[in-house]
């Protein structure tokens, strides 16, 4: 077997995994930092529970990302769940072309600050206030562990992404 016909049976195979990966549904949200002037946002689909006790999340974002950096420079986020109708906000964070600052969106999108002082996005179906634990190295991202110190919630569908696509989740029953 040539070199060449190995290494793209390599591709192939990482093409696969890759798409069956995509296949499996995950939350999506928005994680908040920095104070009102300054408050940075980055869509996430990698958020996961670490821990019940004490209450830890895990976030992987890239290594050479926005919002990984913004995430570090402060010592803790909040959480904002997405809820079904929130798509909009989604591909905004997701945007490497975003402004900083709660002028980025209209006022009505913001609801206040957390007691941290980070802003929170309205209409969201959970906010977790967060400090940040650690993070570690894997791969191109780096996971970041954070202490989740309070939350909210409310009813409504969440906004989830299976296949690339950011669709609609019915609520629990």
């Amino acid at each position: 077997m040539t070199e060449a016909l190995t290494a793209r049976r390599r591709v192939d195979a990482l093409d696969a995994t890759q798409a069956a990966v995509r296949r499996l549904a995950t939350g999506v949200a928005v994680l908040t930092c920095g104070g009102p002037d300054t408050v940075e946002g980055v869509t996430v689909s990698t958020l996961v529970l670490a821990s019940m006790r004490p209450p830890m999340v895990s976030v992987a974002l890239r290594e050479d990302s926005r919002g990984l950096k913004a995430l570090l420079a402060h010592d803790g986020f909040v959480v904002n769940g997405l809820a079904a109708g929130q798509t909009v906000l989604a591909r905004h964070f997701a945007s490497k072309r975003r402004e900083r600052g709660l002028a980025q969106l209209p006022v009505e999108t913001w609801a206040g600050l957390s007691s941290h002082g980070v802003p929170r996005l309205t209409g969201a179906i959970a906010w977790l206030e967060c400090d940040i634990v650690r993070s570690t190295a894997v791969g191109d991202h780096r996971i970041v562990f954070a202490e989740v110190l309070c939350g909210s919630r409310r009813g409504g569908p969440a906004l989830v992404t299976v296949a690339g696509e950011l669709r609609p989740c019915p609520p629990a029953g």
